[in-house]
């Protein structure tokens, strides 16, 4: 078995836990069989004072079909 990783940016307005998901979501379109993710970092947009974006840096596992 092989496993690749790819590097991805999620974004939400809501919160991190929702940036994650949506990093997934948006992966699942091109890219099967994932099986785990890393979250490398995470930070925050703010405009005038207030939160409006938050992002995390994250890493996504996946088997390499045969």
């Amino acid at each position: 078995m092989v496993i690749k990783v790819i590097e991805l940016i999620g974004v939400s307005e809501k919160s991190f836990e929702e940036a994650v998901r949506e990093a997934v979501r948006r992966a699942t379109k091109t890219v099967k069989n994932i099986t785990g993710v890393d979250i490398v970092g995470q930070t925050c947009h703010v405009e005038k004072g207030e939160v409006t974006e938050f992002r995390v840096n994250v890493k996504i596992a996946f088997v390499v079909e045969e």
